[in-house]
């Protein structure tokens, strides 16, 4: 009895951690990849953004989307948490990364 209620409050534990780690789409911007790297990353410039929030070339981590193979050129939409690592080239953390047509 005693194992079961540890095993118990251990997965409850566990799930609330999960739920609490859920990242979720706070912004979200436009652009166009100038340079992909390693089918792994990309250096996207900004067209729209919302609320002019960031503008300039942003590093996107395009393997979120596995799906799709992208290239120069392509414009794509980046859902990401919100925040902007003021490095150079500017990074996010990257949420969601698809074409735009």
């Amino acid at each position: 009895m005693k194992k079961a209620f540890i095993l118990l409050i251990t997965v409850l534990i566990c799930f609330s951690l999960l739920f609490m780690c859920k990242s979720e789409v706070k912004a979200t911007f436009v652009g166009v990849i100038e340079e992909v790297i390693d089918d792994r990353g990309a250096f996207v410039y900004v067209t729209e953004a919302e609320n002019n929030a960031i503008s300039g070339i942003v590093y996107v981590n395009i393997a979120k989307n596995p799906d799709e193979t992208f290239k120069v050129g392509d414009k794509v939409k980046v859902g990401y948490d919100g925040t902007v690592q003021p490095t150079a080239p500017m990074t996010i953390t990257t949420l969601t990364v698809e074409l735009v047509e």
